[in-house]
């Protein structure tokens, strides 16, 4: 779900600015999740930049909050790695405590994964970078809820918003994002960064990601 049309652009064309978008060339980007991709967001370009990533966190902090108070959110957790980061900076600006999720556990029991400390039954907003098509989202979310924290949101800054979704381990959790591969194609356009080949690939990867995954070497299903 995106926050705000009117933002999404202006959030676009910032990822573009900071060149933070990379266009395959020749071999394509392959995500963790299986895709193979022609374009590649590269989010740590942007937080490099302090007057961009200042307004890009006022602006992720002022979308997010009503969310906050309508669900009593009461923590912010960050992904390992890139959420961290964004959770840090989203947690100092609404006066919430900080925890980090490990990818994988570290030592036993419920806190093996989940680093910090967290009110019993707190309920949390769970932080990340991009995504693709929800696997990492879910899993992360299954993770944290097995430390007893509730957790029905996941705020990421970019959300391609066009594989087809795998299905919530668990109970589903509202994938909130600044923007998607949509405003992300029309601010390179835009700024003019795209030659006839690169028009011709994004447009073909536009039509159908999954036929491009599977054409370029990667998956073709979500499951």
């Amino acid at each position: 779900m995106i926050f705000s049309e009117s933002d999404a652009a202006p959030v676009a064309r910032a990822l573009v600015e900071a060149d933070a978008v990379r266009l395959a060339e020749g071999t394509p980007f392959f995500y963790t999740s299986g895709w193979a991709s022609p374009v590649y967001v590269d989010v740590h370009a942007l937080l490099a930049e302090p007057v961009r990533r200042r307004q890009l966190l006022d602006r992720m902090a002022e979308a997010v909050a009503p969310r906050v108070r309508e669900q009593g959110i009461g923590a912010v957790v960050g992904t390992e790695s890139s959420g961290i980061a964004l959770a840090a900076w989203l947690a100092e600006r609404l006066s919430l405590p900080l925890l980090t999720l490990r990818k994988r556990p570290i030592g036993w029991g419920v806190q093996a994964q989940l680093q910090g400390r967290l009110a019993p039954g707190c309920r949390t907003l769970l932080v990340d970078d991009v995504s693709t098509d929800g696997r990492s989202k879910n899993a992360a979310a299954a993770a944290l809820r097995q430390t007893g924290a509730q957790v029905d949101d996941v705020l990421v800054l970019f959300d391609y918003a066009i594989y087809p979704q795998v299905p919530p381990v668990a109970a589903p959790v509202t994938l909130h994002a600044l923007a998607s591969w949509r405003h992300l194609h029309a601010a390179l356009k835009e700024a003019g960064r795209l030659d006839d080949a690169a028009l011709k690939m994004l447009a073909e990867f536009s039509a159908s990601p999954i036929d491009w995954s599977v054409a370029h070497g990667g998956t073709g299903v979500a499951a």
